[in-house]
């Protein structure tokens, strides 16, 4: 196994050890709901133990004005305060989890990382495999945590602008990581299509039934067959910069850094001067 993959991927039984090792560990819930809402109600019925629970819009979102894409970045000053509230500080480490088949934990990974802390990684299979491996739970909400000490350096990791788009797809590889029917266009949903220049990379077909990543070298063949290599500018888009920054995750285990279009195709299709191909 790749270190790429070490360092952003953990195992059930990894996770068991570090809660008992790790005083500075810190895990999140990101569940979401079938609508693609916050989950939160799942949360206080179940989680792990400790686990603090991570709002898909309230926290790892800015303000939508309409044209600006459904889930923008969040002021800096906010997830600043975000991620103390969480109390992680410069020796922490962060595991994520949500449901399995899920892209929420993933946009939370990318804002961590985006934001300069170190050590994060995301539960692989999610909470099902925690549950089917007798992880312990608990319901409610945990006690407050302290507030943590970090400084968030934003810019860690690379987004593209919606004005650089169309340059990134003449030098690059731009992925949309969506359902095959939604970038074609085949959908009777009026939003479908894709932007001029984009392949259709799915990126739930990333994971086998369980929710697991699949293995490096089927990982590796797939996105050759894009082709992604460590010499292509690669960047990824999805419907908001939540499943996109999914497909940046998973090129991440393998060692290849990706540019995530945050505003992403909610964003493209707000301006009808845009160019959309189907």
């Amino acid at each position: 196994m790749s270190r790429f993959r070490v360092d952003n991927l953990v195992s059930v039984p990894e996770i068991g050890q570090e809660i008992l090792q790790d005083r500075d560990l810190v895990i999140l819930d990101v569940r979401q709901t079938s609508k693609d809402a916050p989950d939160r109600d799942a949360y206080l019925r179940s989680h792990i133990e400790g686990a603090l629970f991570a709002d898909l819009d309230g926290d790892l979102a800015g303000i939508s004005t309409g044209t600006n894409g459904r889930r923008p970045l969040p002021r800096p000053a906010d997830f600043q305060k975000t991620v103390r509230r969480w109390g992680i500080d410069s020796g922490s480490s962060v595991i994520i989890y949500g449901a399995k088949g899920t892209s929420a934990p993933a946009r939370t990974w990318w804002l961590l990382k985006w934001a300069g802390v170190g050590s994060v990684r995301l539960l692989d299979g999610g909470f099902e495999a925690w549950i089917a491996e007798g992880g312990a739970v608990e319901a409610g909400d945990p006690s407050p945590r302290w507030l943590g000490d970090f400084t968030i350096r934003p810019g860690q990791l690379r987004h593209v602008e919606i004005d650089d788009v169309e340059a990134l797809v003449k030098r690059g590889i731009l992925l949309d990581a969506r359902p095959a029917a939604k970038f074609s266009g085949s959908t009777e949903d009026p939003g479908s299509g894709h932007i001029p220049g984009a392949v259709s990379a799915p990126v739930y077909e990333n994971f086998d039934e369980n929710g697991k990543l699949k293995d490096e070298t089927w990982l590796r063949e797939r996105y050759r067959a894009y082709g992604v290599s460590d010499d292509a500018e690669t960047g990824a888009y999805c419907g908001t910069g939540t499943a996109a920054a999914l497909e940046v995750f998973v090129l991440a285990t393998l060692g290849i850094r990706a540019t995530l279009y945050v505003g992403s195709w909610s964003e493209w299709i707000s301006d009808p001067s845009r160019p959309v191909e189907r």
